[in-house]
């Protein structure tokens, strides 16, 4: 019965619309015709007064008529706009509710350029498109969704321009390492030779040197990668400052009071662990230190002014905190220094940061460390090049690359942050996202849902969002990262008719306006996995294909194949 019904429901639809077609259309050349009237008689008024009768024998006369006809015209056509609810009818409906919309095939096009990332391929025409702006970006995707296949290799295989890239299984640097060899030096730091690759070194105290204005400054920094607690855990903000107090100290004296040789963190780890007698005695020996201006004394006095119960949870903290220092493959990739991240700056270099997923918990604080150190690095270097832009370096060695008048590349250096999550709340990754864009670098934290940006960051997980000059989204699973994204979008204003009727009455008509979400949480989860959302920023969003890198045919013979 109610097929019968809905079918009945339908064939009337049909054919009223059928019969009110017709008369809309005529409704609307009615208008114009009258207001194109109403235009010709006080033309023709004019016309007369400025010429006298008999009317349109000259085309001075016309000159005249014309344009209070063309006028009379549009008015007649608003009016019927107005009145009718074509707008509605016809689905052009304004944005009364909201203008969000898909990118038009035009704006597609302009993503069309021959530089610049690559964040996807545009399902009209087939071409790659690239972003070129200046701004970070971020990706959210789920486990196996194809961020490496998709995202990460394919501007391995192609960016002409300084990285560093987290590589938790050393894919990457097997699939894209000759690749990057083509543009410039390589440097793939594998603590547990899961690339199948010799591991290179970066140390660093190696850039800490006792004279330094700044060597305070530097020890805090990596205090800071150092000392990190999973989220939900910061009910001991005074043993993790603590902490850092007294590591600090001890970094500083290691730089000022070792030898060369014994300049790293393994022995700054062995300061830790030593006896409590033989401890305080080097507390004792700090005490007496002039060095660093001051800062070490203070950090020895400042630990052996605490009462013994206080002193020994705060030795047990640093000691935590330290505790992946004990592994001799990560002592051995912390040894020494092959390179140094301001290379970045200069010379085209991609750095491979290789951590094996089921080490991560154990050993993510030696990526915080290095990714902190990088940042710090770049930061100093960028300063130093606007104190003193005469100091740029010699670069007759280095590949053949744009560089800028003070020597360094114009590109900015790319990282590729993937597992984001696993280097925590890092403020200098922070920083870096909401200020360092003008010292030429660029993010691009992977996170597999929102849940984890916002576990990290709290309310200042809209920092990394807003400075984003694009959002790339594809395989959402998670309802809430779905429905913040669907939020985001925004919602479009779309027209509806209803109508009811009476036996025996005729049938009544409404046009209505509504507001609805461009993509619904459900259309969001339920995307083809071959298809990305694009949120490129001062464009409306945009749904592009995904790259494959193995399958594409712009990265044919850049890659080194591999065994599935």
């Amino acid at each position: 019965m109610r097929g019968v019904i809905r079918l009945f429901d339908g064939l009337f639809r049909f054919f009223g619309r059928l019969i009110f077609t017709p008369i809309l259309l005529g409704w609307m050349i009615g208008a114009v015709l009258f207001g194109a009237m109403i235009g010709f008689i006080i033309g023709g008024v004019v016309a007369m007064t400025a010429f006298g009768p008999p009317l349109g024998h000259s085309a001075g006369e016309w000159a005249i008529i014309a344009p209070p006809v063309f006028i009379g015209g549009v008015f007649g056509f608003q009016y019927w706009r107005k009145t009718s609810g074509a707008d509605a009818y016809f689905g052009l409906t304004g944005d009364s509710h909201g203008s969000a919309r898909f990118a038009s095939r035009k704006e597609l096009k302009k993503l069309q350029g021959d530089d610049g990332l690559l964040i996807g391929r545009n399902p009209h025409t087939g071409r790659l498109l690239r972003y070129d702006g200046p701004a970070h970006l971020i990706t959210l995707a789920p486990t196996r969704a194809g961020k490496g296949v998709g995202t990460v290799i394919p501007n391995l295989l192609a960016a002409e321009r300084s990285v560093l890239v987290i590589d938790p299984k050393g894919e990457n640097a097997r699939i894209a390492g000759e690749a990057r060899r083509r543009f410039g030096t390589v440097h793939v730091l594998d603590p547990f030779e899961v690339s199948g690759m010799p591991s290179a070194a970066y140390n660093p105290l190696d850039r800490l040197t006792p004279d330094s204005l700044d060597l305070g400054e530097d020890a805090a920094s990596l205090t800071e990668a150092l000392v990190m607690d999973p989220p939900g855990q910061v009910t001991e903000a005074h043993w993790n400052e603590e902490a850092k107090a007294i590591l600090g100290g001890l970094i500083m004296f290691c730089v000022c009071h070792e030898e060369n040789n014994r300049r790293s963190l393994a022995t700054v780890r062995e300061y830790l662990t030593l006896p409590p007698e033989k401890l305080r005695a080097l507390l004792e020996l700090m005490q007496d230190s002039d060095a660093a201006g001051g800062l070490i004394a203070r950090a020895a006095n400042r630990f052996l002014g605490k009462a013994d119960r206080e002193a020994a949870s705060v030795l047990s903290n640093a000691q935590r905190h330290t505790h992946f220092l004990d592994s001799p493959r990560i002592a051995k990739v912390l040894s020494r220094s092959d390179f140094h991240f301001s290379d970045l700056r200069h010379r085209i270099t991609s750095v491979f940061l290789v951590l094996p997923p089921n080490r991560m918990d154990a050993y993510s604080r030696w990526l915080r460390l290095l990714v902190s150190q990088a940042l710090q690095d770049i930061a100093r270097d960028a300063e130093a090049a606007t104190q003193a832009p005469e100091a740029a370096p010699a670069l007759s060695d280095a590949p053949i690359a744009p560089v800028s008048a003070t020597g360094r590349l114009k590109a900015p250096t790319l990282f590729f942050l993937d597992e984001f999550a696993a280097l925590g709340r890092l403020e200098a990754v922070e920083r870096a996202m909401g200020l360092m864009a003008g010292y030429g670098l660029q993010l691009w934290p992977i996170l597999q849902d929102m849940s984890q940006l916002k576990d990290l960051y709290d309310e200042r997980a809209g920092t990394f969002i807003a400075n984003a000059g694009v959002q790339q989204v594809f395989g959402v699973n998670n309802f809430e990262t779905a429905k913040w994204l669907s939020q985001m979008i925004g919602q479009e204003t779309t027209g509806f008719q209803t109508d009811s009727y009476k036996p025996g009455d005729n049938p009544s008509f409404s046009n209505n306006l509504t507001g609805r979400d461009l993509l619904t949480p459900d259309e969001i989860m339920q995307m083809p996995p071959e298809l990305q959302l694009l949120r490129v920023q001062g464009q409306p969003s945009a749904l592009a294909q995904k790259l494959r890198y193995y399958a594409d045919p712009e990265f044919k013979g850049l890659f080194v194949p591999q065994d599935q």
